[in-house]
């Protein structure tokens, strides 16, 4: 079973269940992922541990940046809402 696909489809499906801003969502699709890859391996030919170790690190990854990314783009709004003059001086 090729890998790198559904490894893939792992990453861009986390971004897209993140921007809705809904954590378990990103991990119940991993989850889902891993059980669908499970499934479908070659049982002569079983996935390396350490590639199911290292898509969780990248999907937690963009987790985690996606996040940090929306708290930046609300402090910023938030700065901007402030700084904005106010009473037309």
């Amino acid at each position: 079973m090729n890998t790198n696909g559904v490894s893939g489809a792992s990453s861009s499906g986390g971004g897209t269940a993140n921007s809705t801003g809904s954590g378990s969502s990103v991990d119940s699709m991993f989850m889902q992922l891993l059980i669908t890859q499970l499934k479908n391996q070659d049982p002569l030919s079983p996935m390396d541990p350490s590639t199911f170790v290292q898509q969780l690190t990248q999907v937690t990854s963009l987790d985690q940046l996606t996040q940090i990314n929306q708290l930046l783009q609300n402090a910023l709004g938030t700065q901007s809402n402030t700084n904005t003059p106010s009473g037309g001086h």
